[in-house]
């Protein structure tokens, strides 16, 4: 058999240069990844190695017992490309490295089902790469719902071209958008821009982030809030332990002493954690702002009057797990003494979609108004940020990106998270 290897640093250059030289029917036996390069096994790059012959190579012969051709061997490169055995990498990719060798290999995909009509599924071949088949076999068919979305927007027209779409769609899924939230701004974003504008892949982008803003509530002005009575805005933050709850009242303090120049005040409730009470004073001590810490709802009515000629009054509360009912009640108790305009939901955006989902849905019960994402700068991913601020359906009032202050915190936007989604490259 006439086997001949390849070598390249993307599984789409690997087949790219089988197709120019052994054409479309080529059968690809094996593909794999390994290191080489490097000193003493450092700064090694990943390259893909396939090996691959030409269709009648393969071909089997046809017997009296057999007279059906065995179909896992006779496939094009296309089919093979998609339903051999796979071998696993020889060395362990990086999430970086394993995402750009799956974006290369749904690319090729992508183009492979642009031109040619997909035949029938080949049988399941057992074997070590079942696994990663299983993922290519994913990827293969989100590929085609991309193409039936277009086909969908343009019935009567050849598909656009459809490369920069589909790169800002995996780019979504990297970034744990969920395949309805991908797919309903890829129906937008085919159906709303021309075919020449989809060529443009930063056409592209600001359309998705335009329609990615859209799903985000936002409150209007959140630094430029003032009273609805007689009383100082009063703002209470509540939350989850460890989510940034004090570092982000002493930043809104700072906010609106030092760019309003508003009179604050700060009260505390947190007695449960260590120097809770001392983190907070030296924060309104710096800020040049009062603090005075409320042991009872006897105390933090008495305190709330003493403040009642300040603009501003920020409550920071102790943290409470989304599973302890009993200390959540007592929190209500808490605030329906305070009676804040404001109830601001802290939440850290490292947690996961199920844990944020989870507090939001327990610390409703005590009527929540806003909510605040924190540690920005420490997030994975973005794309799952936009989905469970839509879905708690709370307006989004703050952002904060480190822990600086008063630096690191700003009015939501929404354009502003949305950005983070496509851009994924952190927060600057």
């Amino acid at each position: 058999m006439n086997v001949r290897t390849y070598l390249a640093n993307s599984m789409d250059e690997a087949v790219q240069a089988v197709r120019r030289d052994l054409g479309s029917d080529a059968v690809i036996l094996e593909t794999r990844s390994t290191r080489r390069g490097g000193f003493l096994g450092l700064f090694a790059n990943t390259v893909i190695e396939l090996r691959a012959t030409t269709a009648d190579q393969v071909r089997p012969r046809r017997s009296k017992e057999s007279p059906t051709p065995d179909i896992a061997t006779s496939t094009t490169a296309r089919e093979a490309y998609l339903a051999s055995s796979i071998e696993p990498a020889r060395t362990p990719l990086g999430h970086e490295a394993r995402r750009e060798q799956t974006r290369s290999m749904a690319k090729a995909m992508l183009r492979d089902l642009e031109s040619t009509p997909a035949p029938a599924p080949a049988p399941a071949v057992q074997g070590p790469g079942e696994g990663f088949r299983e993922e290519l076999d994913e990827i293969r068919g989100l590929v085609e719902r991309v193409l039936k979305v277009q086909q969908h927007a343009a019935p009567e027209q050849e598909p656009p071209v459809a490369e920069e779409v589909f790169d800002l769609y995996l780019d979504l899924l990297a970034q744990e958008c969920s395949e309805e939230l991908a797919a309903d701004a890829l129906n937008t974003v085919t159906s709303t821009l021309a075919p020449d504008e989809l060529a443009d892949q930063q056409r592209v982008r600001h359309a998705l982030v335009d329609h990615l803003a859209t799903f985000i509530p936002v409150a209007d002005g959140s630094l430029l809030s003032t009273s609805p009575d007689d009383r100082p805005l009063t703002m209470a933050l509540v939350g989850p332990t460890g989510v940034g709850k004090t570092t982000t009242v002493a930043k809104i303090a700072a906010a609106y002493r030092l760019r309003q120049g508003r009179t604050v005040g700060l009260i505390t409730l947190d007695t449960y954690r260590i120097a809770a009470v001392e983190q907070l004073r030296t924060y309104a001590d710096i800020i040049g702002v009062p603090m005075e810490v409320a042991r009872s709802p006897e105390q933090l009515s008495e305190i709330l009057e003493r403040m009642s000629h300040l603009d501003v009054v920020l409550i920071d509360t102790a943290g409470r797990s989304q599973k302890d009912t009993d200390r959540i009640a007592e929190l209500r108790n808490w605030l329906q003494v305070a009676q804040p305009h404001e109830v601001h939901l802290v939440l850290a955006s490292t947690a996961s979609r199920a844990v944020l989902m989870s507090e939001a849905e327990e610390f409703s019960e005590i009527g929540i108004d806003r909510v605040v994402l924190t540690k920005l700068d420490e997030a994975v991913s973005y794309g799952m940020l936009v989905e469970v601020t839509h879905r708690i359906g709370r307006k989004l009032s703050f952002l904060t990106t480190g822990q600086e202050v008063p630096d690191h915190i700003e009015t939501a936007r929404p354009s502003r998270l949305a950005e983070l989604v496509l851009n994924a490259g952190g927060v600057s």
